[in-house]
């Protein structure tokens, strides 16, 4: 059935203008939003929890323009089952690639860390040919739908980029590279490890909240260089990668202050615009224990437990 669907519908689509593109995902809007309510109690709980100090009115708008971004994601998706290289250069670019010169140069990796914020998708199709002596890598979460994961893996692989499941990637940080690589995180979703000292605690959008360790982790473990990758939309379907350095130096950092440099830069990228973050998600859908809340009102963060 993904095949088909694929085939006889998002392949053809795919090569309408973008102008037609973006028609139907006003229409998407205005049936899951004004008439279904697709999952709108939840982003307007999120949106005020975020925002305690918005009244109603605005938080009303703030929830609409989100809707409205969020179905342009889908319809560039859509464009970039055919988008050429060329194409997805022009609309997804990075200011300060060259940043990274004196670690490839040096023959390292770097590790770079992101959010869902704005649109990947994306920047999986450009980022080879802005980073052309890397290899980028991207860690996914696969497909339930195994011929949808391959659809989806061939698309996003097609200029350059390489997938890795999360479930191998610890055997994938203890191989060597072939050439320096540009690996990318997307760190922001809820940690679903069950032992709470795993995971970085800290108040984040004005609430207790658990991120991931994972990328701190791999960067001390192997010494490997870990920067923000910052992608804010300049106009309706362009973006504008920017890189930001957390450390070079990981092994010499304290427990917890890698997360928490990734945590702070995100916040403030969402405080800056709200509008691209990726509100349906049921961000706080985990409990805080009681422990984690008591220490968070005596210090700014609780650092994860690993084995450095």
């Amino acid at each position: 059935m993904a095949k088909v669907l694929y085939y006889c519908l998002l392949l053809p689509l795919s090569y309408l203008p973008m102008a037609v593109l973006y028609g139907i995902s006003s229409g998407l809007y205005w049936l899951s939003f004004r008439l279904v309510g697709y999952r709108v109690a939840i982003v307007r709980d999120n949106i005020q929890r975020s925002f305690p100090d918005w009244g109603e009115e605005r938080v009303d708008e703030q929830v609409e323009k989100f809707y409205r971004y969020f179905f342009d994601t889908l319809a560039e998706s859509i464009k970039l089952f055919s988008m050429s290289e060329a194409e997805a250069v022009a609309r997804c670019n990075v200011s300060n690639p060259e940043l990274l010169d004196p670690l490839v140069n040096a023959g390292k990796s770097i590790i770079a860390v992101g959010a869902h914020y704005s649109n990947w998708e994306i920047a999986g199709i450009s980022f080879p040919a802005i980073f052309p002596r890397l290899q980028v890598m991207a860690v996914y979460s696969p497909l339930k739908n195994d011929a949808a994961d391959q659809i989806a893996r061939a698309n996003r692989q097609r200029n350059g980029t390489r997938l890795v499941s999360r479930r191998v990637i610890k055997a994938y940080f203890e191989r060597p590279r072939q050439q320096p690589a540009l690996e990318f995180f997307v760190a922001d979703q809820s940690p679903s490890n069950v032992i709470w000292q795993k995971i970085h605690w800290t108040t984040f959008l004005n609430q207790p909240t658990g991120f991931l360790a994972g990328p701190e982790r791999f960067a001390v473990r192997h010494d490997t260089p870990i920067y923000y990758m910052k992608l804010r939309m300049v106009k309706r379907g362009h973006y504008l990668g920017e890189l930001q350095r957390i450390s070079d130096d990981p092994t010499s950092t304290t427990p917890g202050e890698i997360t928490e440099a990734y945590v702070r830069i995100l916040e403030e990228e969402i405080q800056r615009d709200p509008t691209p973050w990726l509100w349906t998600h049921r961000r706080w859908k985990r409990e805080v224990p009681p422990e984690v809340a008591e220490q968070l009102q005596h210090q700014a963060y609780l650092p994860p437990e690993y084995e450095r």
